[in-house]
């Protein structure tokens, strides 16, 4: 071992430091483990956000949509059907029928919960489903076929709170055209509830319901091979944008195609706006936490400063003294950055294990804080924060390369 380390390492266990001396090394370190470990956490649930968000719209709906320009509907679908999987990237498509209705629960007695909400059906072929829906039911089943006289409804698990309804339970739901009147009656269906789901997401689980297409088209007075539109999967991500242009080109007029990101671009937006600045105000607490080395390591000098000038008389150069101290920013750098880190990913992983911390579901559509930890955050944070305490181990390291050793020698 070079002996400026092994005198570094002497200087760290040595125990006769000054006890403020400690003091200040101590909070420098956990001042740094601090901010690293405010950064990481932050990034983290920040990324989770964005996946968890991007993924329950695009597991529940599609990551593109295609409907008809202002609502009109799109007739053989069959043909579009095709049409859509023969584009290069489409993993998968779903026709839909959906529109807005009222949903009405008959009570033979008295409770606490409205009689009528209203509702936005969407009917679909259980045999091209391509969301996630079968996978969120959390009572009954998914089961959309035909059984009975009545047809099968699944709806989200705060509007059955509100309503009331459970399983087996019978509902009305009015198909509402234009404004009600005599000559204009809306169309009355009875549902039987087969199954609630429940993505954690209020704007779903508040208001869509779901049957099969076939009882949507007939309460919408829709013709058998009209549809409202698509839902269509892609199998690359990146290339969402280029799908949904390529799709809009082999399609034409009528069809508009909008991608998730396009549908919901305020939320979107919103995530990439609360992940800019956030890093950088945190960033400033592993700035001001470097800084803290800088006075610790400048009272070590100032302790030191006799055998500095020990070690100068003995022959020791600039170069070597000002590795001594520099090992000694980079100890307490790295202690500091690695208890910072494993500090976050114990409480990342607690949260991300046990949902601690609970969140408003109508507010930011998830009913807990989401954790998404990546390897390479870690690594870059980390570096970062080790480099910036590393950097200011060097101002003080240069002042005690610069003593003078008579003078250091005789000021003790």
């Amino acid at each position: 071992m070079p002996y400026p380390y092994f005198v570094a390492k002497r200087l760290l266990r040595s125990r006769s430091h000054n006890r403020f001396v400690s003091f200040l090394t101590f909070f420098a370190t956990i001042g740094l483990a601090i901010g690293t470990s405010a950064l990481l956490i932050t990034v983290s649930i920040l990324n989770g956000f964005q996946k968890q968000i991007s993924e329950n719209v695009s597991n529940f709906t599609a990551n593109i949509e295609i409907r008809g320009f202002e609502q009109v509907p799109l007739p053989g679908y069959q043909a579009t059907l095709r049409t859509i999987d023969g584009v290069k990237n489409v993993k998968s498509a779903s026709p839909f029928v959906s529109h807005e209705a009222m949903i009405r629960v008959h009570r033979t007695h008295y409770v606490n919960a409205p009689e009528t909400d209203g509702i936005l059906l969407k009917g679909i072929l259980p045999g091209y489903d391509n969301s996630s829906l079968r996978n969120e039911i959390r009572q009954g089943r998914y089961d959309l076929s035909d059984a009975g006289q009545m047809s099968p409804l699944i709806i989200g698990e705060k509007l059955a709170r509100r309503l009331e309804v459970n399983v087996g339970d019978t509902v009305f739901v009015f198909g509402i055209e234009g404004l009600p009147s005599p000559l204009n009656p809306p169309r009355v269906m009875s549902f039987v509830v087969t199954g609630i789901y429940e993505t954690g997401m209020s704007e779903y689980d508040d208001l869509y319901g779901y049957t099969n297409m076939k009882s949507a088209s007939y309460l919408f007075d829709m013709p058998s091979d009209n549809v409202t539109g698509f839902d269509v999967m892609v199998k690359d991500m990146k290339e969402i944008g280029a799908t949904s242009d390529t799709l809009q080109n082999v399609l034409g007029y009528p069809y508009y195609p909008r991608t998730m990101y396009q549908m919901y671009r305020n939320l979107f937006a919103w995530i990439q706006l609360q992940k800019k600045p956030i890093p950088i105000i945190i960033a400033l607490i592993i700035i001001v936490a470097t800084f803290n080395i800088v006075g610790t390591l400048l009272m070590i000098v100032l302790e030191k400063m006799n055998a500095v000038g020990v070690l100068k008389t003995l022959g020791a150069t600039r170069g070597a003294i000002t590795r001594i101290f520099l090992a000694q920013g980079a100890f307490i750098g790295a202690l500091g950055t690695l208890l910072g880190s494993g500090l976050s990913y114990v409480l990342l992983e607690i949260q991300k294990r046990y949902d601690v911390i609970h969140i408003p579901g109508n507010v930011y559509f998830m009913n807990t804080v989401p954790v998404s930890m990546h390897a390479a955050d870690f690594i870059l944070i980390g570096g970062v924060a080790f480099t910036l305490s590393l950097l200011a181990s060097y101002l003080p390291a240069r002042a005690a390369a610069s003593l003078d050793p008579l003078e250091s020698v005789r000021f003790y």
